[in-house]
């Protein structure tokens, strides 16, 4: 048994794990256009160069790389960098025109730098790559200052420094902050020091760890209990260069129908047609809006998927085009077990067509899930994945419109560890395997089975998929939510920082639980969740109330006449950011940008940004501070640098500093940075209900730039030109003798129609300029066109007269216009 010396023990040595070998020296190499694989006795290890600056690693231990296939890196035709070799006596360096890839001779260990030779990142000098068998691993240089953000679905704190954290989706219920797994994995690190970042992509789907500086304080290390180790270095040198390139990997979240975008309603269960009409009706009544309701595994025939209860849904059809006629879209749960039922039409489909995967004898795995006995469709075949997507063909011609798939961990009730057995068999793709190898991804393949399926029943429309199991890459697929939450203050809490690291991982369009799914809130824990979720991508309240079935209503009309009005109040304030939400959404699918933003994102230089985690940003134009904690009086917050806004009164903040503001139990506090611009609407029932007639624009002072996007709301017209963007500029003019920080709110302010591309008729007809946090009534406004008429009495903001006005309850000067052409400008002059 060998020895190594260990830095964490002061220089005493403790023996090495036997049969761990790390790699050796290099012995050779040899080039192709793309890559560069080194020979390292008979190990080999590939490193090539992909799209975006990228720079990916294979291991070979045998020296014999396998099947090249990724279930998460998306097909790209982007031509290689150039690269060229600098061999030295003991150093080859690899030159891009972006790194300088250094590989140690003796042993064999790769660094990443800058151009100008600055370490960026590099493998542990003792350990380096290792393996043991089918167990792979690389440990990397550990900082001080190193933090780690992303690893998809995981609990408290934000700053996941000194975790070992597991990938292996896992049937949470009732987790906590600190369990570990849940329900999807996500092997992909930032690393984040000193403001500047970079990430790893870990792409294998085996059971796989990551220990971020809990065993050591000089490396962190990933590996897996199986499969290659490949990984790919992903450069900054900023943390939104980090997930743009990951999104240009992996792929970016899909633009959703702008309905899924709208509140949502849940339960287990609405058991019966009458108990859903009762709360589409209740919702409607007490003008609560509301886009969707969903159905659990109550609406089935004996819990058998693509099946309806006749005796409580006895006509499934009419009630859909009812609530249809209401606004409201329908979703139903569907999971992946399938009764083991001879008769029972998709059973005897899926046997008929090898559709269930093997027990390793070559019959059908049999587990347990809510229909009894059942089997479990092999996702990883793609015929399999064809005949799924065709099963939706029933449920969408009686009117669903959503999705949701459970389940797809994949759960099973038959054994304590809540999975089904390592031994089942997959396709995988062609290349057969075991569990062990395709766990992770079963989950996502299903809602990938699950969305291709509706595209092709529904041609041209944009598919709406829930999955509560995913691995890197499903955004492509589905939405996400987070699983078996609990009533609880500490779980809306924890909802945020778990939140922000789903999006720095791709995972753009997500939510958790409103009210928490298992227990039953307070008012005010409901209300004060809520006002958070109506910030969360995925807004959806969602309670297990079915557990006994005269359990209380969970849903924002439950909880009495005083509360009612304050959660109304909350989600018609998500309705009227609608244009915002969506633009920001747009943005997701272009660039891989989340939409709830961890401020390390936008301010990867603020001191302890790391530890800021029931703050975030929202878009690139707003930060929100939700009440997390029971019988707030005064919220304190930490505003980044730069100038801030109230973002309902107006009122000024310097950033950089701590802040206290009074709340109220309707208090969201909610901040624009200077120069704001956030497309807005009026409150409507449903998405549906009123077009988008006038545009409102909330206008910060400052110098800034923002964004607004539309299009049909639905189809993928979008994609060949069916849409519109305007940008727009803000900036302030010269404030006179007035020089101090925050003179803007007291300048001159100019605001450009600067640019638009697309077609013309999804702009609104007219415009209302929303000039925020002005305290003084202009001298006069202007357009380039000409001058405006001033409308003196505040009682003719709502006549649709063109004109401007000054509100002095809300520091607000508006300007009612027509839709003007691009380069129009509009100034306030103080």
């Amino acid at each position: 048994m060998s020895t190594i010396p260990n830095s964490d023990l002061l220089g005493s040595e403790i023996p090495e794990f036997s049969g761990w070998r790390s790699i050796g020296p290099v012995t050779g190499y040899s080039q192709k256009s793309n890559s560069f694989t080194i020979d390292c006795g008979e190990a080999k290890l590939r490193i090539s160069f992909e799209r975006q600056g990228i720079v990916r690693l294979r291991l070979a231990q045998t020296g014999i790389f396998g099947r090249d296939h990724s279930w998460a890196v998306i097909a790209d035709d982007t031509p290689a960098p150039a690269w060229k070799i600098d061999d030295e006596t003991n150093q080859i360096t690899l030159i891009t025109s972006t790194l300088r890839v250094v590989i140690q001779k003796n042993p064999c260990r790769v660094a990443f730098h800058t151009l100008d030779g600055k370490l960026i990142a590099g493998h542990d000098p003792g350990k380096g790559i290792a393996w043991d068998g089918d167990e792979v691993r690389c440990s990397m240089r550990l900082n001080d200052d190193d933090h780690f953000f992303g690893l998809g679905e995981r609990g408290s704190p934000l700053d996941k420094r000194g975790q070992v954290l597991v990938d292996w989706n896992h049937d949470a219920a009732e987790h906590d902050p600190w369990t570990d797994p849940l329900y999807q994995s996500h092997p992909f690190v930032i690393v984040l020091n000193a403001g500047r970042a970079h990430g790893i992509f870990f792409d294998n789907t085996f059971r796989a760890t990551f220990d971020l500086g809990k065993t050591s304080t000089s490396r962190y290390s990933f590996g897996a209990d199986g499969g290659e180790l490949n990984y790919y270095f992903i450069p900054g040198p900023t943390v939104k260069d980090v997930v743009r390139r990951y999104g240009a990997l992996v792929g970016t979240q899909s633009l959703p129908p702008l309905w899924a975008l709208g509140y949502q309603q849940c339960r287990w269960s609405y058991e019966s047609a009458r108990r859903v009409r009762g709360m589409a009706k209740r919702l409607r009544k007490h003008r609560v809006p509301c886009d969707t309701i969903y159905l659990d595994i109550d609406y089935m025939d004996g819990f058998r998927c693509f099946t309806w209860n006749r005796e409580t849904f006895p006509n499934p059809s009419k009630l859909l085009r009812e609530l249809a006629d209401d606004g409201f879209k329908t979703v139903v749960i569907i999971d992946p077990g399938i009764k083991k039922e001879q008769g029972y039409g998709i059973y005897d489909s899926g046997i008929a067509g090898h559709h269930f995967c093997n027990d390793g004898t070559g019959r059908p795995y049999v587990g347990k899930v809510w229909p009894g006995e059942s089997v479990y469709p092999d996702f990883t075949r793609a015929a399999t994945r064809k005949w799924w997507g065709d099963l939706y063909r029933g449920l969408i011609s009686d009117g669903v419109t959503g999705f949701w798939n459970d389940m797809n961990e994949p759960a099973d009730f038959t054994f304590s560890h809540g999975t089904v057995p390592l031994t089942m068999r997959h396709d995988n793709d062609g290349c057969p395997t075991d569990h062990r190898e395709c766990h992770n991804i079963y989950g996502m393949q299903m809602a990938r089975a699950s969305s291709e399926g509706f595209a092709r029943l529904r041609e041209n429309e944009r598919p709406f998929v829930l999955t509560r199991a995913g691995y890197s890459g499903v955004q492509r697929y589905a939405a996400v939510w987070t699983g078996d939450n609990l009533s609880s203050w500490e779980h809306l809490r924890m909802s945020i920082p778990m939140l922000l690291n789903m999006g720095l991982s791709g995972i753009v369009f997500a939510g958790a639980d409103i009210g928490g799914f298992r227990g039953y809130p307070s008012p005010e824990l409901y209300a004060r969740w809520l006002q958070l979720g109506i910030f969360y991508p995925l807004c959806r309240t969602h309670t297990c109330g079915g557990l006994t079935k005269d359990a209380p209503e969970q849903d924002p009309t439950a909880f009495g006449k005083k509360w009612l009005k304050v959660n109304r109040s909350a989600i018609e304030l998500r309705y009227r950011l609608l244009p915002y939400l969506y633009t920001q959404a747009n943005e997701a699918e272009r660039s891989g940008l989340p939409v709830m933003r961890a401020l390390a994102l936008e301010f990867p230089e603020m001191e302890k940004v790391h530890r800021v985690e029931h703050e975030f940003m929202w878009g690139d134009q707003m930060l929100v501070a939700p009440v997390v904690e029971e019988g707030t009086k005064s919220r304190k917050l930490r505003l980044p640098p730069g100038e801030w806004y109230d973002f309902e009164s107006g009122k000024h903040f310097e950033g950089g500093a701590e802040i206290a503001t009074r709340v109220r139990m309707d208090t969201i506090p909610m901040f624009a940075r200077s120069g704001a611009i956030v497309a807005m609407r009026d409150a409507v029932q449903y998405t549906g209900e009123k077009s988008l007639n006038e545009l409102i624009l909330a206008i910060f002072p400052g110098n800034g730039r923002g964004l607004f996007y539309n299009d049909d709301g639905i189809s993928y017209n979008y994609r060949g030109g069916e849409f519109v963007r305007e940008t727009y500029t803000i900036a302030a003019t010269a404030a006179g003798e007035d020089s101090t920080i925050g003179a803007a709110r007291n300048s001159d302010a100019v605001f450009a129609f600067e640019s638009r591309e697309g077609n013309a008729s999804f702009l609104p007809a007219t415009y209302l300029l929303a000039f925020c946090g002005r305290r003084r009534i202009p001298a006069n406004v202007e357009t380039s066109e000409g001058p405006l008429k001033h409308l003196k009495k505040a009682g003719q903001a709502g006549t649709g007269e063109f004109g401007w006005w000054h509100d002095d309850a809300t520091r607000t000067v508006y300007v009612r216009i027509a839709r003007p052409s691009a380069g129009v400008t509009v100034t306030v002059r103080q």
